[in-house]
């Protein structure tokens, strides 16, 4: 269920070297639900890295998904 709340909260995403980034918006909702989904994917899939970078003032943020292994 989270797959596809995450799917449809990208507003963009950008292609990686070893993965993708997407855009998503900055408010408490969409935070909690992708910090439920991170927690999750990272029981399952350890050889991903999760990372969350916030643009500044409040604008949107961005997941990071690549390879942990590299």
């Amino acid at each position: 269920m989270l797959d596809k709340q995450f799917q449809a909260l990208g507003q963009e995403y950008r292609e990686l070297p070893n993965g993708y980034s997407f855009r998503l918006p900055n408010d408490i909702e969409t935070i909690k639900g992708i910090a439920e989904w991170v927690n999750l994917e990272r029981l399952c899939c350890p050889f991903f890295s999760f990372d969350l970078v916030s643009e500044r003032e409040g604008g949107a943020f961005w997941l990071n998904i690549t390879d942990a292994m590299v």
